[in-house]
């Protein structure tokens, strides 16, 4: 069952789309953005300026709401929770990338109704799914570039496992712009980028940012979490009579470590001669 086509551009000459001009922010735009484009109280510091570097390396306009710069709490491989500041770009601002190198040729998006894989206690089935499809030609190449992805796999649910807000009242406009940043991406090999939709972010119809509160991301309670981190290296330290202190990602082991050191080296210690402390890195 084939559900409504979203958009079609099949010319190349960016007829009907903004396109960002040569020219990025001036020194008044961007203390602007800085006060109106960040999170209340966000302090003008490594994240900020990260950001605007991404947004003036792809000369995209925070002000015309081509991308966005989003609080998220995220778990790095250690298992430790960080509030940051990320840069996150809308479809419109994949497709001001597109029509800029001058070899945007269209972009086609369907939704429909078709059978996945998905893996279910340890076994693979195929089940229907609802799947966006994404088509973008580059004037070129002669085959578009192609790209499906299945409601299952982005949506984004609360706690209780119901799709949030934005997944349950418009699934279909939901999965369709994944498919769609996703295909910008791969067709002008554009990385290092995401859109909302695939990190658990909704645009309302007005282009502002909306970040569900429902989603168990944004329920960390970051602190909490990195506390329990830092029980755990406590017990473990415990074992070997010592305790611990946690500070800005590190923990530092407290008390007489002699004989110890192949033991702290197990638990992923390493000694720092210039500080003479047994240290561990958990962001």
């Amino acid at each position: 069952m084939t559900m409504n086509k979203q958009m079609t551009v099949r010319n190349g000459n960016g007829n009907g789309v903004a396109v960002a001009g040569e020219r990025w922010l001036n020194d008044q735009e961007i203390e602007f953005v800085k006060k109106q484009f960040f999170p209340p109280n966000t302090k003008d510091n490594m994240e900020v300026q990260y950001c605007l570097e991404v947004a003036k390396q792809f000369n995209l306009n925070p002000i015309t709401k081509q991308i966005y710069f989003v609080p998220r709490k995220a778990q790095d491989d250690n298992g430790v929770w960080h509030e940051k500041i990320e840069p996150l770009v809308g479809r419109d601002g994949f497709l001001a990338i597109a029509h800029r190198t001058g070899a945007f040729g269209g972009i086609e998006t369907i939704s429909t109704i078709k059978e996945v894989p998905i893996r279910e206690n340890g076994q693979w089935k195929m089940k229907k799914d609802l799947v966006g499809i994404c088509k973008v030609w580059r004037t070129d190449s002669e085959m578009p570039f192609i790209v499906e992805v299945a409601y299952g796999e982005y949506v984004q649910t609360k706690k209780d496992g119901e799709p949030t807000k934005f997944w349950s009242s418009k699934p279909d406009t939901m999965i369709k712009k994944v498919a769609e940043s996703q295909a910008l991406r791969k067709a002008f090999n554009i990385s290092g980028l995401y859109s909302p939709e695939e990190v658990g972010v909704g645009i309302d119809d007005r282009g502002n940012v909306t970040i569900d509160v429902e989603t168990v991301d944004a329920s960390i309670d970051v602190q909490a979490e990195n506390q329990k981190l830092v029980e755990q290296e406590m017990a473990a330290l415990n074992q070997l009579g010592l305790t611990c202190e946690f500070k800005d990602g590190y923990v530092k082991v407290v008390g007489k470590t002699y004989g110890k050191t192949e033991q702290l080296k197990t638990l992923g210690y390493s000694y720092s001669s210039n500080k003479q402390i047994w240290v561990k890195k958990l962001s």
